[in-house]
């Protein structure tokens, strides 16, 4: 299925609802006919509808009424219907609609007597109930109460609000399932930002899951947390989740959605602090960032606690002191990483507290959740681009890092060898003065101090080009040919496929190969005819050098060592192998040594082949 699919599938359908909707509101209005009430407030529960009706107790009119309800407030309501009496005779059945209340009873007569039905949405789950809307209470001309009245006794306990926002209004039957069956626009205009929202959050939540799985790095930890509790909070009604996990709209499922308000500051404080390494960066805000965190922990713990125990006037008190906390230390925070911030991430920590901060403020004083989506959506956004931001630049730096530390090991693996071959060429040198070889030894001096002149040169660089190691390994094979008295001959040739003055090479890397091609091979070898063959070849992305001899081969050499190898151990080959590696990136063996032989499998010499990746 193309990935697109499923958006696509949503887009039509959302299009078809809205076409549909339209079209019905043409044929109906769907807003049923408003109704007006007056109320009474009293902080009573233990008041009933019986002893109002006999106290003749006074509802006034909700132009009236100047406090907004609490959650220890108990509001009567009267509502009068005696001017659509005409209009209730048309038809037996009809919905009265209403603000969700959490505590609701709905008086109405029934026969003779009257009764109360539970209507609230903490109490009861009526059938019908559609994402966005409750079915309406159904009623009739009969229900009314002194043939005009019906009473609401209703509790807001979640948050403070003002009676003037408060809409009643009653539908006939077909209204009622246009309600609950189809959307209009303005539906899908609440409904669109949240499964669009849900979507962000849920790749968000997804990838970041699976690289802190990856890479155990606490700061996706906690930004993964932190969008899965925003998600929890503004997505739980509208995905009906309470439902979902509870079975019901209910107290316990209501902690459990509306603690994670705290939670997503708690976590998104954790994520800052790992994102920037305050600890090490920010020392000062780092120290303002845990004691907020521990602060939120704290909120967070008493805030269920309140809600858990009925005790939702505090619980309001204590979020409405949380939420001042949060706006100060945020204004605070983000002028303070405006001044401080070492780098580009403290900006996409700026920008996205800021743009939460305006969702956030835009819920608490509007109480339209799309402000709140849009900028905790923008907020999401602008956060995964941070934490793409940052490891991009690690990996950058890490990358630098590795070639500096390969530059450094090769160097050091160079400064391993230099030693050796100085040590080799000095004990050369020595062995001519006492063996009273003055002219042989002032000549090898001198070209013994050429090369040093040249190899000092290039000490800077740990890599050469191909013509300057040709160049040295022709001076160094001169210092051995003077040393044994030209004993040996040698040749160093190149393919005429090869510019060896583009070409680099690590340097020194050959010449252990001829030192042991010298020492071990020829010298040892009886007859005169000594050779020491050094060839360079290109083949594919990769330059070929073989060091070919025609000595006594590696097992001979192994049985009778020289006098100059007695008491010391090489460590040439095990440098050059460890630096072909790093030059090549790989882990892979580029070099070969092959012992020769003849038809009656005797000895005939040895042939060296390196790979060098060019």
């Amino acid at each position: 299925m193309p990935k697109g699919f499923p958006t696509f599938c949503i887009f039509l359908l959302c299009l078809y609802l809205g076409i549909f909707k339209s079209n019905c509101q043409e044929l109906t209005n769907r807003n049923g006919t408003p109704l007006s009430f007056k109320i009474y407030s009293t902080e009573d529960n233990l008041l009933d509808l019986q002893k109002i009706l006999s106290t003749n107790t006074t509802f006034i009119d909700l132009d009236s009424v100047k406090i907004k309800t609490n959650p220890k407030s108990v509001n009567w309501l009267q509502i009068d219907l005696k001017n659509h009496l005409l209009t209730l005779q048309k038809d037996s059945l009809w919905y009265l609609r209403f603000n969700n209340f959490e505590y609701l009873s709905i008086y109405y007569r029934a026969g003779d007597s009257i009764v109360a039905e539970k209507w609230g949405v903490f109490e009861k789950v009526p059938k019908g109930t559609s994402v966005l809307y409750r079915s309406g209470f159904p009623f009739n001309e009969q229900s009314l109460i002194d043939g005009r009245y019906l009473y609401l006794k209703a509790q807001r306990l979640t948050y403070i609000d003002n009676p003037l926002r408060w809409k009643i209004s009653f539908f006939n039957r077909f209204q009622n399932e246009l309600i609950l069956e189809y959307y209009n626009t303005k539906d899908l205009g609440k409904l669109i930002p949240v499964y669009t929202f849900g979507g962000i959050c849920l790749v968000i939540f997804i990838l970041t899951l699976a690289y802190y799985l990856y890479s155990k790095r606490l700061e996706f930890l906690f930004y993964t947390t932190y969008v899965l509790f925003l998600f929890l909070y503004l997505s739980a009604d509208i995905l009906q989740l309470h439902e979902l996990f509870f079975g019901k709209f209910n107290l316990v499922s209501y902690a459990f959605f509306q603690v994670p308000q705290i939670l997503i500051n708690l976590f998104y404080i954790l994520f800052v602090i790992y994102y920037l390494n305050s600890r090490e960066y920010y020392p000062r805000l780092h120290r303002a960032l845990v004691s907020i965190a521990l602060l939120l922990g704290l909120t967070a713990i008493l805030s269920a606690i309140f809600i858990l125990s009925a005790n939702f006037q505090e619980n309001i008190h204590l979020l409405d002191f949380e939420r001042i906390i949060m706006t100060l230390f945020g204004l605070i925070g983000m002028i303070y990483l405006l001044v401080k911030t070492r780098d580009k991430l403290g900006y996409f920590i700026v920008v996205g507290s800021f743009m939460y901060m305006i969702g956030a403020l835009g819920l608490l004083f509007f109480k339209l959740r799309l402000y709140m989506i849009l900028g905790s959506s923008f907020e999401i956004l602008i956060f995964a681009s941070g934490l793409t931001y940052k490891i991009q630049q690690e990996y950058i730096e890490r990358l630098r890092f590795q070639k500096e530390s390969t530059m450094f090991e090769n160097k050091a693996l160079r400064a391993q060898m230099n030693p050796h071959f100085i040590f080799n060429s000095l004990s050369s040198i020595q062995y001519l003065i006492t063996t009273d070889k003055k002219e042989k030894a002032v000549k090898y001096l001198n070209k013994f101090s050429l090369l040093m002149r040249n190899l000092l040169e290039s000490a800077i660089e740990a890599n050469v080009l191909l013509t300057e190691e040709i160049s040295l390994l022709h001076k160094y094979l001169e210092l051995e040919a003077l040393r044994f008295n030209n004993t040996f001959f040698y040749t160093i040739t190149v393919d005429e496929n090869i510019d060896a003055d583009i070409i680099e090479v690590p340097a020194l890397l050959f010449q252990p190969f001829v030192e042991n091609a010298i020492l071990h091979g020829l010298l040892s070898k009886k007859d005169s005819s000594k050779v020491l063959r050094i060839h360079f070849k290109k083949k594919d992305n990769f330059l070929f050098c073989e060091i070919e001899d025609n000595g006594i081969g590696r097992e001979a050499s192994e049985k009778s060592k020289s006098l100059l190898q007695s008491g010391k151990k090489s460590r040439g080959i095990e440098v050059t192998e460890k630096r072909l590696q790093l030059f090549n990136h790989s882990n892979e063996i580029n070099l070969s040594i092959i012992d020769k032989k003849n038809a009656d499998g005797e000895a005939t010499g040895t042939l060296v082949i390196i790979k060098i990746s060019i």
